[in-house]
């Protein structure tokens, strides 16, 4: 880490960009300079983000140098976070190292652009080859287009801002409080996208239905407390022993839902079993009482016909049924 990095920031948009290179052609040309530009710093590097359109203008879009030690002005304007002007280098040994020299910019008027928590984004500056003076209605200017560009940091950062709150919303509407998995609308919303996606494609899927065997009466016997307990153990166990492209979600209560892409019944009903047997292995201790959980399991292939997620919980739910009638502990793939 050096003393340049700042924290992140949202990324500037073409539409942005565009018009800050359009602001930088009227700037260069009310200033009479062949370049003006809009340096962006990235940790330790500086690069050209923005540029004026002039056939004179040697430097190009995306150029970076590293900025410590660099010898660059815009070096000197990050460090000081304060405007810089130099009327001609080569009359100052403090730039002869500086690698705008090399380009024959030996004339410099740099203005700090900040982030509105007051990160550094980088500098606005014009150049010249010659020696250059600026009268004040010139220096009025840049500082004019200064706060403007800042204006439109703080605009992005509060949108940027507003799209988070949005996604962080939409999250928690779509997860299920007490386990952080998919609720039922989500898993149905979400399951809809992967089925039509599987029917074009002609791709098989599954459907498991899961219901924890006598949940009511460790809930009666134990607490409501030591029950969210259980269905966070169990979701753990699952979210733990499922495929990672798997939808797994809670469709309410005790009774949790899987859906399986690009899966047969045969596959299904092994992670099904795998599932069982990972679920069987669940135990701890409450007021010196042994708790073991066990699962029920329905296990589905959907067909052609079956167009939405909602028809298929259904079938689901009835094969995961005539596994309770069977006995606990099981897994089943038909009615009995």
């Amino acid at each position: 880490m050096t003393e340049f990095d700042s924290t992140s920031h949202p990324k500037v948009s073409d539409d942005l960009l565009n018009q800050w290179q359009t602001m930088l052609d009227l700037l260069a040309e009310f200033m009479t300079v062949p370049v003006a530009l809009i340096m962006r710093l990235d940790k330790d590097r500086i690069t050209v983000c923005v540029k004026n359109n002039a056939v004179s203008n040697p430097y190009h879009v995306g150029e970076a140098e590293t900025l410590l030690g660099s010898g660059l002005y815009c070096e000197e304007v990050v460090r000081s976070n304060a405007p810089l002007f130099v009327d001609n280098a080569l009359n100052d040994p403090v730039w002869q190292d500086n690698p705008d020299i090399e380009k024959n910019m030996i004339n410099y008027l740099g203005l700090p652009l900040r982030w509105p928590n007051g990160d550094i984004f980088g500098t606005l500056c014009v150049l010249d080859s010659k020696t250059h003076y600026y009268d004040d209605k010139q220096q009025g200017l840049m500082q004019q287009m200064q706060l403007m560009v800042e204006n439109h940091l703080e605009l992005l950062e509060k949108n940027h801002s507003l799209q988070q709150l949005s996604h962080h919303l939409q999250c928690l509407a779509d997860t299920d409080e007490l386990t952080g998995i998919w609720n039922r609308r989500a898993f149905i919303v979400e399951s809809n996208k992967e089925l039509q996606r599987a029917q074009r494609n002609k791709k098989p899927v599954c459907l498991l239905m899961m219901d924890i065997d006598d949940f009511k009466e460790i809930n009666d016997a134990f607490g409501h407390e030591v029950g969210d307990e259980v269905l966070k153990l169990f979701t753990h166990c699952l979210t733990a022993t499922k495929r990672a492209y798997d939808i797994f979600g809670r469709i309410g209560g005790e009774e949790f839902a899987m859906l399986l892409p690009e899966t047969r019944r045969s596959e299904a009903m092994e992670l099904a079993e795998r599932i069982r047997h990972k679920v069987s292995e669940i135990f701890f201790h409450k007021h010196h009482r042994e708790i073991r959980l066990t699962v029920c399991i329905g296990v589905y292939e959907l067909a052609s016909n079956d167009t939405t997620i909602l028809a298929a919980l259904s079938k689901a739910d009835e094969r995961l049924y005539a596994a309770k009638r069977a006995g606990k502990n099981m897994v089943m793939d038909c009615i009995s």
